[in-house]
C-alpha cells in the first residue's frame, strides 16, 4: 500500500515502553524520536512532518543533528503528532494529554444553583468548572 503522506503515524503501544525508547524520551532527543517513529511506525520524514506540523526539511535537520527542538509548544505538537501515550509524554517532560478531562463538570452542581423561589432579579444559574489542563478544553 502506498502512503499519501497524510495518514496518521501509528506506533504500537508496546514500542513506547521499551527501555531504549524511554531513554530517548528522558533525554528529549527529538532526532532519535523521529528515527524511532520511522522504524516502528513506518513513517517517512514527510509523514512525520505533516503529523507534527513541521516541514520535511526541518525534520531532516533534526534527524541529522543539525537542529535541536527545545520549545515546549513544538515538543507538544510532536508528541501529539506521533500519538505519544500519556506515560511517555510524562517521561518526555510534558503534561499528560487527557489530564483532568474526566473532572470537567458541564452541568450545574447542586451547590451552584440559586434557589428557584428567590425573586426573579436574583434567580441565576451558575456553571462551575473544576480546574483542568488547558489542552483538555481544546480538544
Amino acid at each position: 500500500m502506498v502512503s499519501n503522506g497524510y495518514e496518521p503515524v501509528v506506533i504500537p503501544v508496546w514500542a513506547w515502553h521499551r527501555a531504549d525508547t524511554r531513554a530517548i524520551l528522558a533525554a528529549r532527543d527529538v532526532g532519535a524520536l523521529f528515527r524511532f517513529a520511522s522504524h516502528y511506525g513506518g513513517a517517512s520524514q514527510s509523514r512525520i512532518a505533516t503529523a507534527c506540523g513541521l516541514s520535511q526539511g526541518r525534520v531532516n535537520e533534526v534527524v541529522n543533528g543539525r537542529r535541536a527542538m527545545t520549545r515546549l509548544d513544538v515538543l507538544t505538537r510532536i508528541a501529539d503528532g506521533l500519538g505519544m501515550p500519556d506515560e511517555s509524554r510524562t517521561e518526555f517532560g510534558l503534561a499528560p494529554r487527557f489530564a483532568g478531562r474526566e473532572r470537567v463538570q458541564v452541568f450545574p452542581s447542586q451547590d451552584s444553583i440559586v434557589d428557584e423561589s428567590a425573586a426573579p432579579r436574583n434567580r441565576r444559574r451558575v456553571l462551575t468548572f473544576w480546574p483542568c489542563a488547558g489542552s483538555a478544553l481544546s480538544g
